[in-house]
């Protein structure tokens, strides 16, 4: 399945561009501000009841395997690199330029938070390319930016129509059978490169229609017409508790409830404010109970 758009009968998609941009700003803010594991596990959990209140799950799957490969990365790659720590695991051989190469448990439970967080922004973008219309977001962005939210948007609804002329092209190609897969690295590249140059030129034959038709229709000649979006209770209800959200983060972040990872690791019981995850899972079943309720009864959808 294409990681692309699709408009479905979810909350989600159903929201005004503004507060869809509060609820991905609140995702990001909890993934990047916190440090404590346990508020890191509430805000995935909450992200994860988003993906699946979206019904996005199937969609987003690559974006989740590119967020594990990352975070498998980043959980290798920091043990042997970063070597502060009082529990030494592997006493590690010593190099001349990088010194003692040990494996410490603070680093390798460093690694392992990081590679999570890695993991939880990339789905966050992940729900937000595939749930949230971008349409939509571009046009709340032209107010800021005209030519640059028209290029983006030009981008973004050409992107998915390349996809599929490519996928048309090579059941084409399959079914008159070309091989394009077989063979060594010079065969592969003879065999797909008359592929590449068809697409290539069906895209600029695109771009050439796209400008002939904005010309026709006087593009930029008058006023822009702009399209007005009500901003119903539903919208109200999730920028709340978006902002609520986001909230808690900062101040957390800020506050006395700081995570140590070095030298040693802390209690994340220890000192944990009870109140920032306890409002994190409210914020979150709550939007999941708005959003079920929205999705189930008829009745409490035309109310929101």
């Amino acid at each position: 399945m294409l990681p692309v758009y699709r408009d479905k009968d979810t909350i989600i998609h159903a929201l005004h561009p503004l507060a869809a941009i509060l609820l991905l700003a609140s995702l990001l803010a909890a993934v990047l501000l916190l440090e404590n594991p346990l508020y890191l596990a509430v805000a995935g959990a909450g992200l994860a009841a988003l993906v699946f209140l979206a019904e996005v799950s199937r969609e987003v799957r690559p974006f989740l395997r590119l967020g594990l490969f990352l975070a498998f990365l980043v959980l290798i790659v920091n043990p042997l690199v970063n070597h502060r720590g009082d529990h030494v695991l592997v006493y590690g051989p010593r190099l001349p330029v990088l010194g003692r190469l040990d494996v410490t448990l603070e680093a390798l439970v460093y690694g392992a938070v990081s590679g999570f967080r890695l993991m939880l922004v990339v789905l966050a973008f992940g729900l937000a390319g595939t749930a949230l219309n971008p349409d939509h977001l571009l046009e709340v962005l032209s107010r800021i930016s005209f030519r640059s939210s028209l290029s983006a948007a030009l981008a973004v609804r050409l992107y998915p129509s390349l996809v599929l002329e490519a996928r048309e092209m090579r059941d084409v190609q399959a079914v008159r059978g070309e091989r394009l897969h077989g063979g060594g690295r010079w065969e592969r590249a003879r065999a797909q490169f008359p592929f590449w140059l068809a697409l290539f030129q069906g895209s600029l034959d695109r771009a050439a229609n796209i400008a002939e038709s904005m010309t026709a229709r006087g593009f930029g000649n008058g006023k822009v017409t702009r399209i007005r979006r009500a901003f119903r209770p539903r919208d109200a209800i999730f920028s709340f508790l978006a902002l609520g959200t986001m909230a808690v983060a900062v101040i957390s972040s800020i506050g006395k409830s700081d995570y140590r990872y070095f030298p040693a690791l802390s209690n994340p019981l220890r000192g944990t404010m009870i109140w920032v995850p306890a409002v994190m899972a409210g914020s979150f079943s709550i939007l999941v109970i708005v959003g079920r309720c929205w999705k189930r009864w008829p009745w409490w959808r035309s109310r929101i």
